[in-house]
C-alpha cells in the first residue's frame, strides 16, 4: 500500500517534471522565431550605403539594463544592396543603431520621434523600409585666415598702403592697414584669423568716412578667405554749365571724361554726356557730373564736336570735402590750349582757342556770270568780295571756317552798271554745306559750288 503511494508520487513527480522540460522548449508554448529588416540610404542621394554596423538592443536594456534583456543584442552589416536583416528573434521592442566612417551616427527611432522602438511581434517579419544617413561634411578647420584686397570701385585700384581699415566679423572688430589687410597678417608677423565657424560672416568694412563710404557684404567662415572687397568712395557734383555756345552748333553734344592724374593711358573714373549744347539764344541747364571724391586731383576732359580736347586739372579740392563744384565752359573764351589747372576763384575753361578751322572755297560758275560782276560771298560772318574778269569761274576763298558742322552761304552777283547787264539788277544764290574735318594732313581745301543764275 505505502509503496504504491510513494509510486504514485514518484510518477506524479516524474510527469511534472516532463511537462516542465517540454514547456522550456521553443515553440512549445507558441513562441516562435521573428524576423526585422531595413534599408540603409544616402539621406543625399538614396543610394544605398554599403558596409553600414546596424546593431540592434532590447529597449529595456537600454533603459533598465535588465539581465533578461541583454540576450536580444545583435550585430549586422549591410550588403551592397544596404540591406540589413535580423533573425530567429524573440518578440521585443528594439532601438537601432547604424555607425559608418564618413557619416553621422544614426539612431533609429530618432529621439525626437514620437516612436520610441521598434516592436517586432511573434512570428513576424519587420520592415522598416529605408533609413537616411548624413554624410559627413569636411570638418571644419579651428581657425581661417584672411586675406582681403580693397580696392577703389572707380579705378579698381587698391586703398593706399598706410589707410587704416576698419573691420567687423560679426561682432569681431579688427582694425589694420590696407597692407596688412593684404598681406593677412600684421606688420609683427601676426596673421590675422578668425575661429572658423559653419555659416557665413556678416561683415562691415569702415575706411575712412571722409573717403569711402562703409560696405556691407557676408564672407563664408568654413575655409580661408581670399577676396576683392570694392569700396564706394563719396562722390562731388561737378555742375558744368556751357556758355556762348555759337548758335551755328545744332544739336551738338559734349562728352565729359574725370581721369584719374598721372595714368597712361588716362584711367577713366567718370563719364557723363550733355545732350543738348543750347546756343546764345536759348542756353541750357547746367549738368551734373558725378566724381569719386577719392580720386582727386583728377583731369577732367572735356570733348566737343568741332573742338580739339580741352583738359583741366583740377587739383585745389581738398580731399573729403563733399558738395557741388560749378565748371563753366565758355565757347568765346580764350584759354591756353590743354589749360593745365582750373582757377578756383574764377572755374572758367575758355575753349575758342581749341576751336578747329579750315579753308573752304565758294566756287562760281554758270550762265549768268558775266565779266566785271562784282562777285560778294559770305559764309562764316565772313564777306569776301571778287571782281569776276572771266575764265568761266569765280573763286571765293575763306581761311578759317569751323568744322563739325552746317555752315550756311550766300553769294550776290552785281552786274557792273556800265555794262549790257546792268538794267537786270542783282540777284543772289545761296545754301549750306556740311563743314567736315579735314580728312588727311595738309591743307586741304573743302570746294562748295554755286551756280550763277538769276532766279
Amino acid at each position: 500500500m505505502n509503496v504504491r503511494v510513494w509510486g504514485g508520487w514518484l510518477l506524479a513527480a516524474l510527469g511534472i517534471t516532463v511537462l516542465m522540460t517540454m514547456g522550456c522548449e521553443k515553440g512549445a508554448l507558441g513562441v516562435r522565431s521573428s524576423n526585422l529588416t531595413g534599408l540603409i540610404v544616402d539621406s543625399a542621394s538614396s543610394a544605398p550605403i554599403e558596409g553600414v554596423r546596424v546593431r540592434i538592443v532590447s529597449e529595456a536594456a537600454v533603459s533598465t539594463n535588465a539581465q533578461a534583456a541583454l540576450g536580444q543584442n545583435f550585430v549586422s552589416v549591410t550588403g551592397a544592396n544596404g540591406r540589413f536583416m535580423f533573425t530567429n528573434l524573440t518578440p521585443d521592442k528594439f532601438k537601432i543603431e547604424a555607425t559608418k566612417v564618413g557619416y553621422e551616427d544614426l539612431q533609429y527611432p530618432s529621439a525626437s520621434s514620437t516612436v520610441t522602438s521598434v516592436y517586432v511581434q511573434n512570428a513576424e517579419t519587420v520592415d522598416i523600409g529605408a533609413i537616411k544617413m548624413n554624410a559627413v561634411g569636411s570638418p571644419l578647420p579651428q581657425y581661417i585666415s584672411v586675406r582681403l584686397n580693397l580696392r577703389d570701385s572707380k579705378s579698381m585700384e587698391l586703398l593706399d598702403g598706410n589707410e587704416l581699415v576698419t573691420i567687423t566679423f560679426d561682432n569681431q572688430t579688427f582694425t589694420y592697414t590696407v597692407t596688412e589687410w593684404k598681406n593677412g597678417q600684421t606688420a609683427g608677423g601676426q596673421a590675422i584669423q578668425l575661429p572658423a565657424k559653419g555659416g557665413v560672416y556678416a561683415v562691415s568694412i569702415s575706411p575712412n568716412p571722409d573717403l569711402y563710404k562703409t560696405t556691407n557684404t557676408t564672407l563664408s567662415g568654413t575655409a580661408n578667405i581670399l577676396t576683392d572687397i570694392m569700396l564706394e568712395a563719396n562722390s562731388y557734383n561737378l555742375i558744368v554749365r556751357c556758355v556762348n555756345v555759337p548758335d551755328y552748333i545744332v544739336g551738338g553734344i559734349m562728352n565729359i571724361y574725370a581721369e584719374q592724374a598721372g595714368t597712361n593711358p588716362p584711367k577713366i573714373l567718370a563719364t557723363h554726356t550733355i545732350s543738348d549744347l543750347g546756343n546764345l539764344t536759348s542756353p541750357q541747364l547746367p549738368n551734373v557730373v558725378k566724381v569719386p571724391g577719392v580720386a582727386f586731383p583728377i583731369n577732367l576732359r572735356v570733348n566737343v564736336r568741332g573742338y580739339l580736347d580741352e583738359v583741366i586739372a583740377i587739383d585745389t579740392i581738398a580731399q573729403g570735402e563733399q558738395g557741388n563744384i560749378r565748371i563753366d565752359v565758355d565757347f568765346l573764351a580764350n584759354n591756353d590750349t590743354l589749360a593745365p589747372a582750373l582757377d578756383a576763384a574764377n572755374p572758367v575753361v575758355g575753349i575758342l582757342d581749341n576751336r578747329v578751322t579750315r579753308g573752304v572755297t565758294i566756287r562760281v560758275a554758270g550762265p549768268d556770270l558775266i565779266n566785271n560782276d562784282t562777285v560778294i560771298g559770305n559764309l562764316w560772318h565772313t564777306n569776301v568780295p571778287v571782281n569776276y574778269v572771266g575764265g568761266g569761274v569765280c573763286d571765293l576763298d575763306y581761311a578759317a571756317v569751323p568744322v563739325g558742322y552746317k555752315q550756311p552761304w550766300t553769294v550776290s552777283i552785281y552786274p557792273d552798271s556800265k555794262g549790257p547787264a546792268a538794267a537786270s539788277g542783282s540777284y543772289s544764290i545761296n545754301g549750306d554745306a556740311m563743314i567736315n574735318p579735314e580728312e588727311d594732313a595738309g591743307n586741304i581745301i573743302l570746294l562748295i559750288g554755286a551756280v550763277a543764275k538769276r532766279p
